[in-house]
């Protein structure tokens, strides 16, 4: 049995988003893992940002958007960068609760009914 380094639950997703250095949200991308600590922006528009704090937009299930500010903690070279979640409300953690929820119901590969 492999002992992996984080004892995180993630959950595999297909969440176009759309972020940028400020609110403005000027790029796109997809999250494809999302955990309660942060998740994995794959984006084409890769800059170094480690560090830096991004601000991200997140279309919810039923809903409008979901707006949280994210700190860079490591890009992968070609596919984008994985983040923080930071300043977190209760609001914002039970919102990130739900999101989770719906995609462990619904994973991106599973086939539409």
């Amino acid at each position: 049995m492999k002992e992996g380094r984080r004892k995180v639950v993630r959950v595999a997703t297909d969440l176009p988003v759309e972020w940028g250095l400020t609110p403005r949200y000027e790029h796109h991308g997809k999250i494809t893992s999302l955990s309660r600590g942060g998740c994995l922006l794959q984006t084409e528009a890769i800059q170094p940002l480690f560090g830096k704090t991004i601000y991200v937009r997140i279309p919810l299930p039923e809903r409008e958007w979901w707006e949280v500010r994210c700190e860079v903690l490591y890009y992968l070279r070609d596919v984008g960068f994985g983040v923080e979640f930071s300043g977190f409300t209760d609001k914002d953690s039970a919102t990130l609760r739900a999101l989770m929820r719906h995609h462990q119901e619904q994973p991106p590969d599973a086939p539409a009914e």
